[in-house]
């Protein structure tokens, strides 16, 4: 499908959430995530309540109602009573706390003049407390991207939380290990125009993050977007870590709300209305007396039932369209595995017999369909409540919901949206004076943004190409350290050898690099501001020292003939090649003498004597 997302009045804005790399937020436990078996296991409920205006959060009732069990599986020596909500919170991690504020002034944002910390309610078990602790550091930042400044309103700091392990029968297991890490929170406007353009403001805020001292690899950053088109409605995506997934995350979701509203325009055209779908769930279970679908047969064999319901206006609507909005719903608020619907039936092992039976049992006809569903009967009519709920509001158009990415790009119902009655002050922790002082001192020692890296590396004469890449790599440092105290190697020199040089010697040569030590590099590049050795032959002697790592780079280069060649050594090599190719003009001599020599000799060098010749 191809979108106009102009016309279609797209608006998009990012969250991202990066895990800082310091103790956790509110007690002194490392921020470490374990495999091992856990020491300590407790177990709780949790229930939704009114907030201090008398509002109970739409979410926080979302998820009392699921009624699961929570189990929380921490360790005795890197967790503590702050994190089983057992004790009060420490006073905030200043460190975390300095660490965001380096991130909002590199975005140029205003820091606040006090920290406050509030409670936001949370009950789907991640948090011990029912509450995530977080508070507003700075606003009014700005990224710059290619398609123009992208405001970032917000840079916030909160606790991350725990992690879910495992889910089944209604109990869910949490371990406490991620509980309480330091998270820097950040949103931007809802200004992005494009799916490109979202994965670029990522980028671009991801390199900002960690140019300051915050945690890396899987799963230490999230990116929720939040997307919406014209006659839609704000939809948040939760969850998407990988960047590559975001372009497709976006355009998936707003061609799931065309979808939504295409729907509603054919319902509103059959003259379906809401009350069509405030029916009861029938039993068709003998229609299924000799079934030959498995799922069915499964359910029906310990007891369980098979309910259906006639879903109005829907046929034709349902097929990788409709259909996977209400199974979604069936699977967040019953705990089914799926269910079937009409526009997919025969099919699963469900006959057509099958199907004429349900059908007359539901009374479908004309533009209607249905859905069925098996297991225990409880379980049956929770989900069918839930999927006649979802039709219900089909006809208000896109629904406000909080959506989960998945692994493919994908997305699926986690629970309607949050609303606004679900912040409230933390009593337990005091504010947080940030003075003007202090604000300069952070400012003084902020950290270099890469992209500020490489336009340097770029007038140290890099290449654009290798300025980005070595602005990225782990040996920058290295780099600079290496081209100051060896002015006489050119930088080029320097930053190859360090990164391409080194993969090139273990490809063609099958050495392990990690044999290399810094002594080695001091030596290599001390050589070369000699003329020792030429940087022609620095793949072999890279590889020699890979194999011989305790042996000095000059002795390995003059056991190996590495070494470069005396002048006079050059001369002779030179003048031979001439008196044997009398009719090969410069060019080819070049070429000749320098597979003569293997590397030992600059081919500046060779060109000046050649021509001097």
């Amino acid at each position: 499908m191809v979108l106009d997302y102009q016309k279609l009045g797209f608006k998009c804005g990012i969250e991202i959430h990066q895990q800082v790399d310091t103790h956790k937020l509110f007690c002194p436990c490392p921020s470490v995530i374990r495999d091992e078996c856990p020491d300590v296991s407790v177990e709780r409920r949790m229930r939704a309540v009114a907030g201090e205006l008398g509002n109970i959060d739409p979410a926080a009732l979302h998820e009392f109602l699921r009624g699961r069990r929570l189990v929380y599986e921490a360790y005795r020596d890197s967790n503590c009573l702050v994190e089983l909500d057992e004790e009060p919170p420490h006073p905030v991690n200043n460190d975390a706390l300095r660490i965001c504020l380096e991130v909002a002034l590199l975005l140029g944002a205003k820091p606040v003049d006090e920290v406050h910390v509030m409670r936001k309610t949370v009950i789907d078990g991640s948090n011990t407390s029912g509450f995530q602790r977080t508070m507003l550091v700075a606003e009014d930042g700005v990224l710059e991207t290619s398609l123009g400044p992208v405001g970032v309103p917000t840079i916030c700091l909160e606790e991350d939380a725990a992690r879910i392990i495992s889910e089944e029968g209604g109990v869910v297991h949490y371990r406490l290990d991620r509980l309480g890490i330091p998270l820097i929170e950040l949103a931007t406007d809802p200004v992005i125009k494009s799916p490109a353009h979202a994965r670029e403001c990522a980028e671009k805020i991801g390199s900002i993050l960690r140019a300051t001292k915050v945690k890396r690899g899987l799963g230490t950053i999230r990116q929720d977007i939040n997307i919406s088109i014209a006659d839609g409605n704000r939809v948040e995506v939760k969850g998407v870590q990988d960047l590559r997934l975001i372009s497709k995350v976006v355009e998936g979701e707003v061609e799931r709300q065309v979808m939504l509203l295409e729907v509603l325009k054919r319902l509103n055209e059959s003259g379906v209305n809401k009350k069509d779908y405030d029916i009861e769930a029938v039993d068709v279970t003998s229609c299924f007396m000799d079934t030959k679908s498995n799922v069915i047969k499964t359910a029906l064999d310990v007891g369980g039932v098979v309910l259906g319901v006639r879903l109005a206006g829907l046929k034709g609507l349902l097929k990788g369209k409709f259909g996977p909005q209400i199974a979604q719903y069936a699977r967040a608020m019953a705990g089914v595995k799926g269910i079937f619907h009409g526009d997919e039936l025969p099919g699963y092992g469900i006959s057509p017999g099958e199907v004429e039976d349900i059908k007359k049992t539901l009374s479908i006809d004309g533009s209607d369909s249905f859905a069925v569903v098996s297991g225990p009967k409880d379980q049956c009519v929770k989900a069918l409540d839930a999927v006649l709920n979802r039709c219900r509001i089909a006809l208000d158009g896109v629904p406000v919901e909080t959506r989960r990415a998945k692994d493919n790009g994908s997305t699926e119902f986690m629970r309607p949206l949050p609303g606004s009655s679900r912040m409230y002050p933390e009593t337990d922790e005091p504010l947080v004076r940030v003075s003007h002082e202090y604000v300069l001192k952070i400012k003084k020692s902020l950290p270099e943004l890469r992209e500020d890296r490489a336009k340097r590396y770029v007038d140290l004469g890099l290449s654009a190409e290798l300025a980005n890449q070595l602005s990225k790599d782990g040996k920058n440092t290295l780099f600079e350290e290496y081209a100051e105290k060896y002015g006489g190697v050119d930088a080029t020199t320097v930053a190859t050898t360090l990164t391409s040089t080194t993969k090139e010697a273990e490809k063609r040569y099958g050495v392990d690099s990690s044999n290399i030590s810094r002594r080695h590099y001091d030596e290599i590049f001390d050589l070369i501001s000699r003329g020792v050795i030429s940087k022609n032959v620095l793949a072999q002697v890279i590889a020699e020292v890979c194999k011989n790592p305790g042996k000095s780079v000059r002795d390995l280069a003059s056991e190996k003939g590495l070494t470069t060649l005396s002048s006079d050594e050059l001369e002779k090599i030179v003048e031979k090649i001439i008196s044997e190719n009398q009719d090969l003009n410069r060019g080819q001599l070049i070429g000749k003498v320098m597979a003569e020599v293997k590397g030992r000799a600059d081919a500046k060098d060779v060109a000046d004597l050649i021509k001097t010749k």
